[in-house]
């Protein structure tokens, strides 16, 4: 069918039918899982893909943001199973190795294909956090591992329902695998439902539309998002940029991790290399080329956000991705540390592009989730448990505004539950949970603060981990704006207060308590030129200090108050 025969709105109703679709997958998925990590954190995604490259067509606007790129990868993987197996209405394949399908093996990935009269129209995906995957530590977040094998069960792309059937024998053996199989059957029913009611809406728009005019309007959206993001590369001068980042380490040994980017732009199309990145490394920080890939995507899709999201809009961008480097690393090089891999590749295209285009740099987010993965009895059910324990961290400022106060991680959006839904689940008390004061970058738009969160075991028989990272290298300013803090994650046992960076096996008794100070975003542009009555009101609500007012923006307050000394201010910043 012609492209002429396309109206305005047509194809206004198709991708709004296209992406209620997705959204409402998203929410009947959350809806009906039964872990925490799904229904109240939102660590999952929907959407649709394209029946021959896997491409996104649309996801839920709610799922998580590294899942765009990862599902592309997914759902290509499965149809090449299909292109040798064939397939047929009823199938569902799932999926989590990551080194074909991107991120660790907690997220499985289901893609059902979608028939309408008999033919393959299209892709269907529902991915979801399993909380345990079978790792030597509970909940799978295992700082320690020194090869996949330890962090779960890897599931390569395989039919799990076929006709309509659940492969009962395959199932029984990956839950046999698991410590909570109970909330792993849920959640993947949560999965299939999810797919049941995206099949079921899709196949209400085609047969409305018919397959020629919905596969015309996602061609026509696809091309007009392409069209969108070159036109935004075209205004970025010709040149090579780069950008240099560190994880701390790798878990086991105690040298940096380098991230570094060559991104050349000609024309409309980008290029980023990520060949002289660190080599593969022992510990489970290593990434993988569909992570790798997908964060790079978040990073641009954040610095052009109007542009609409689906594969069309990566299209101008190419990738070096090299297995010799720890972003591309191969079977069994571990990698359940992949959010601070994908993190830190944020951080560089931020910083890479941040000399091409000032008026839309943005400063480094916080970007890590020092993850605090704790499993136990509780003490009234005696039933065991496993869950994590995160909070969230400060944005980057940016030329418009100051960075976002206690976010969620820019690759994931997963957010931090509420304290009522985790105590009533888990054996923990909250005791503190506040804005981290000082904890974002100085700038004349400043860096977003943190949290700051004070967890007490109140449960039999605790065993944790935690497996985090910017520690040691803190989020950057950009543009003369200042560094945030760096994370800060601690075990108070009898008084006694210690730091923890990358541990597993901790053992806790009732009574003891976890600190967990997340950073700050980095600062955009220089402090000296930020409003006084901008940090007169960061003052008033606990962003800062008296003390930082005075020494990073030369701002003097009158003894402790909120009374600006106006001449001991501008004494303070013609010194600077």
């Amino acid at each position: 069918m012609s492209l002429t025969l396309l109206d305005p709105t047509t194809l206004a109703v198709i991708t709004g039918w296209l992406e209620q679709t997705a959204d409402e997958m998203d929410a009947i998925l959350a809806r009906s899982a039964f872990s925490t990590v799904i229904s109240e954190q939102y660590d999952r995604a929907c959407g649709i893909y394209d029946p021959e490259t896997g491409g996104t067509v649309v996801q839920g606007r709610t799922g998580l943001p590294i899942f765009v790129g990862t599902m592309q990868f997914a759902t290509g993987v499965v149809i090449d199973k299909v292109k040798r197996e064939g397939t047929a209405p009823g199938d569902v394949f799932m999926v989590n190795d990551p080194y074909i399908a991107g991120t660790h093996y907690h997220d499985i990935k289901l893609v059902k294909p979608f028939f309408h009269a008999g033919r393959l129209s299209a892709y269907l995906a529902a991915t979801g956090h399993w909380m345990d995957i079978g790792s030597a530590s509970p909940g799978g977040w295992n700082p320690r591992a020194t090869d996949a094998i330890q962090e779960g069960i890897r599931i390569p792309p395989v039919r799990i329902i076929r006709g309509g059937a659940l492969e009962q024998d395959l199932m029984d053996l990956i839950l046999g695998n698991l410590r909570l199989p109970g909330d792993a059957r849920g959640d993947f029913q949560a999965q299939v439902n999810a797919l049941a009611v995206g099949e079921k809406r899709l196949g209400e728009l085609f047969a409305r539309y018919g397959p020629e005019m919905v596969s015309t309007a996602i061609a026509e959206s696809l091309r007009r998002a392409e069209q969108h993001m070159r036109s935004y590369i075209e205004e970025i001068p010709d040149g090579v940029y780069e950008a240099v980042d560190h994880l701390d380490d790798d878990g086991i040994g105690s040298e940096p991790l380098r991230v570094a980017l060559r991104l050349e732009v000609r024309g409309s199309e980008m290029h980023l290399d990520f060949s002289a990145s660190s080599p593969p490394c022992r510990g489970p920080y290593n990434g993988s080329l569909p992570t790798t890939v997908a964060a790079s995507y978040i990073a641009i899709k954040h610095l052009f956000p109007d542009v609409p999201l689906n594969s069309g809009c990566f299209a101008p961008l190419r990738f070096t991705v090299p297995e010799t480097t720890f972003l591309g690393a191969r079977f069994p090089r571990p990698h359940g540390g992949y959010l601070e891999v994908g993190g830190r590749v944020i951080d560089v295209v931020f910083g890479a592009l941040a000399e091409a285009l000032p008026e839309r740099a943005v400063a480094a987010p916080f970007s890590t989730l020092p993850i605090f993965a704790l499993s136990g009895v509780h003490p009234e059910t005696r039933r065991y448990f496993v869950t994590i324990l995160f909070s969230g961290g400060g944005y980057g400022g940016s030329r418009d505004s100051d960075g976002l106060v206690n976010g969620a991680l820019p690759l994931g959006i997963a957010r931090a539950p509420s304290v009522e839904v985790m105590e009533q689940w888990f054996p923990i008390k909250y005791r503190r949970f506040a804005i981290r004061e000082d904890s974002g970058g100085a700038g004349r738009r400043a860096g977003g603060c943190a949290a700051l969160c004070e967890v007490e075991f109140v449960g039999v028989d605790g065993v944790a981990s935690n497996l985090g990272d910017r520690m040691k290298f803190a989020p950057f300013g950009v543009l003369g704006g200042r560094s945030g803090q760096p994370a800060r994650i601690a075990l108070i046992q009898d008084g006694i207060t210690r730091p923890i960076t990358k541990e597993t096996g901790i053992t806790l008794a009732r009574g003891d308590r976890i600190l967990m100070e997340y950073p700050g975003g980095g600062g955009y542009g220089d402090p000296a030129a930020r409003e006084v009555e901008l940090v007169v009101r960061d003052v008033r609500r606990g962003y800062i200090s008296h003390e930082t007012a005075r020494s990073a923006y030369g701002v003097v307050l009158r003894d402790g108050s909120l009374d600006v000394d106006v001449a001991a201010t501008a004494r303070a910043r013609a010194a600077r």
